[in-house]
């Protein structure tokens, strides 16, 4: 037969005062990219290379944007090669990659997010 501890008496915790920059969604991780461009199918394999070894799937919203599809998009960020790779954190352009590189630069420049 089991008998129950004493419950602890009730104590107070004390929550930190919130902060006016609370991160509320992940950095958007962005890669402008062509349809038909060997390279940036390549950079796409690399960023997922990247998060995955990090086990940082969570870590960005990650999204492809192709200049067949949205060249609004290309003008309003001033991308004018693919693949370019952008992160976008706190509502502005945080860090650029712009042309083909290989998985260790992309992970250098995604450091400061992963962990």
């Amino acid at each position: 037969m089991s008998t129950l501890a004493p419950s602890a008496p009730e104590t107070t915790v004390q929550l930190p005062a919130p902060t006016t920059r609370t991160r509320t969604k992940a950095p958007l991780l962005l890669l402008f990219a062509e349809h038909t461009s060997g390279q940036s199918r390549r950079m796409d394999g690399f960023v997922a290379h990247v998060l995955q070894r990090r086990h940082n799937h969570g870590s960005f919203r990650y999204r492809i944007v192709l200049r067949e599809q949205r060249p609004d998009l290309f003008e309003r960020f001033h991308v004018e090669g693919s693949p370019t790779l952008l992160v976008i954190d706190e509502g502005r352009v945080q860090a650029r990659l712009v042309g083909y590189h290989k998985p260790g630069t992309v992970e250098d420049l995604l450091a400061p997010w992963l962990h």
